[in-house]
């Protein structure tokens, strides 16, 4: 199925949507959908556990699963968004993912949960991966990437304290789940703006489960792919078990809450930062140093016992990630205007999330939280150690594609593989 209003085949003309204002609240509203389970993650980990009375490398496995099947759903797509209509693709994950968190809510057995919250993470996958596509499409994606950044984010921000306020206090592990499928429930209809896919002859003539095998520049994404999967394990066991560390930092319930809202708004300042940099400094050291700084808020996280430095690092934690999300984001939409490399970095990253709560799940329960800070520190060093050669083979090779473009060089080539 193909919007009708998509440009004919063969026309390289971007897509661009006649009120750019309502592109933007249709991918808000998509990065919102694909994230709210995983936002609520930390918060639902004990009473799951309480409910269904089993250990933290259960409970972790489950949101492996939830989260690997994400992965693997919006991996998957990221061809097909090429020539598929974005609309339709979201708001089918959007009703798989109500469905599937209604019944959540409902059952008392471990394994329909299972399967539930793998359901939840397939519609969470197409919506966000849908979201992405049109925002890569768009005229300038970094700084639509930049913008939903912050309105998604301000909105996310927004869902531990009502989650415990209004529904994990009151109402238990059934009423957060309910809530959770209840706002998704509420944001569908705004999905209906997302832009569709660009037109070009290649794109058109390509199967749609081999297209993402034929987008440009492979190797270079490819090597961001591997960097952000190991960097993403290590933070996404650190997400994990934020709630729990806030307890550890003598903290507790809507306390939990609040903190966890107040950082997510107070971190916006790093995109906000983002913005106004703009590419003035490139992407190299901007990436470098927003992972840097968040890896070091994750290992300081894992070993924190007070409540200050708690709200602190996950103020800093949150900031250095809405920093670096734009400039990675922006580099993947710069490799591939159709889209396919930055929904496939972000499934790749989801990957990574997928991976890290059963491995810090197996470190806590087995070692405690002082290895688990050792973790985020390991996958960033790693991340960053390829990231720095990886960018200064993008910036090289960029240098030369602009070269071969200007009048009277002989230099022929570019980034493309």
């Amino acid at each position: 199925m193909t919007d009708s209003t998509s440009p004919v085949p063969g026309d390289a003309t971007p897509a661009v949507s006649p009120l750019p204002i309502l592109l933007l609240v249709s991918c808000t509203a998509a990065w919102v959908i694909a994230q709210l389970s995983y936002n609520a993650l930390p918060q639902l980990l004990g009473p799951i556990k309480e409910a269904f009375d089993r250990s933290d490398e259960v409970v972790t496995r489950l949101y492996g699963y939830e989260l690997f099947v994400f992965a693997t759903v919006a991996l998957l797509i990221a061809g097909p968004l090429a020539r598929l209509s974005r609309v339709f693709v979201a708001l089918v994950g959007g009703a798989i993912a109500v469905a599937a968190g209604v019944t959540s809510g409902l059952t008392d057995s471990y394994t329909v949960l299972i399967a539930c919250r793998v359901l939840v993470g397939t519609g969470g996958a197409l919506v966000g991966a849908a979201g992405t596509a049109a925002a890569a499409s768009s005229a300038d994606p970094e700084r639509v990437f930049a913008i939903i950044t912050i309105t998604s984010s301000i909105l996310l921000a927004v869902e531990p304290a009502l989650l415990e306020w209004q529904a994990l206090g009151p109402y238990g592990l059934d009423g957060g789940l309910y809530a959770i499928a209840g706002a998704t429930a509420l944001l569908i209809p705004f999905l209906v703006w997302l832009l569709p896919p660009r037109r070009s002859e290649h794109a058109a003539d390509s199967s749609p489960w081999t297209a993402i095998l034929q987008a440009p520049n492979r190797a270079l994404a490819v090597a961001v792919m591997l960097a952000l999967f190991i960097f993403s394990t290590g933070q996404g066991g650190i997400w994990t078990y934020i709630a729990e560390i806030g307890e550890r930092s003598s903290l507790e319930g809507q306390a939990i809450g609040n903190s966890l809202s107040a950082a997510q708004l107070l971190g916006l300042a790093g995109a906000f930062l983002a913005i106004w940099m703009g590419d003035r400094y490139g992407s190299k050291w901007p990436i470098v140093l927003g992972i840097g700084v968040n890896v070091g808020a994750a290992v300081g996280l894992a070993l924190s016992e007070s409540p200050i430095v708690y709200v602190t690092l996950t103020v800093l934690w949150y900031a250095a990630y809405y920093f670096v999300i734009p400039y990675l984001l922006g580099v993947m939409a710069k490799l591939d205007d159709l889209g396919r490399w930055a929904v496939a970095v972000d499934a790749m990253w989801w990957l990574g999330d997928a991976a890290g709560p059963p491995v810090a799940g197996m470190i806590v329960e087995r070692s405690g939280y002082e290895l688990l800070a050792a973790f985020p520190l390991c996958t960033g060093v790693i991340c960053i150690s390829i990231f720095m050669k990886l960018l200064r083979r993008f910036g090289a090779e960029g240098q030369a594609s602009a070269s071969a473009r200007r009048p009277g060089s002989r230099h022929v080539g570019g980034i493309s593989q």
